[in-house]
C-alpha cells in the first residue's frame, strides 16, 4: 500500500486534500483509480486507511477509513 505524508488533521472519514504534486503521483504515476486504497500519515494521528474518493481534473480527494496505528 501506497504511504503519504498529508499535514491535515486525521479523523473517520475526513476529506483529505493531497498537494497537486502528490495528486499526480496518485493518479499518473501509481494510476490509483477511485476506491483504491493509500496509507496516510500526518505524524500526530496515526496512520489511516483512505480511500481515492474522487479523482479531478486537478487533484485528487482522500476519505479516511480507519485508524491502522498509532503515532
Amino acid at each position: 500500500m501506497i504511504r503519504l505524508h498529508i499535514p491535515q488533521p486525521l479523523a473517520p472519514g475526513a476529506a483529505l486534500a493531497p498537494t497537486l504534486d502528490q495528486s499526480r503521483y496518485l493518479t499518473q504515476v501509481m494510476r490509483l483509480k477511485a476506491g483504491d486504497a493509500v496509507a496516510v500519515f500526518n505524524g500526530a494521528d496515526g496512520e489511516w486507511r483512505c480511500a481515492v474518493a474522487e479523482v479531478l481534473k486537478k487533484g485528487v480527494i482522500l476519505r479516511a477509513e480507519e485508524k491502522l496505528r498509532e503515532q
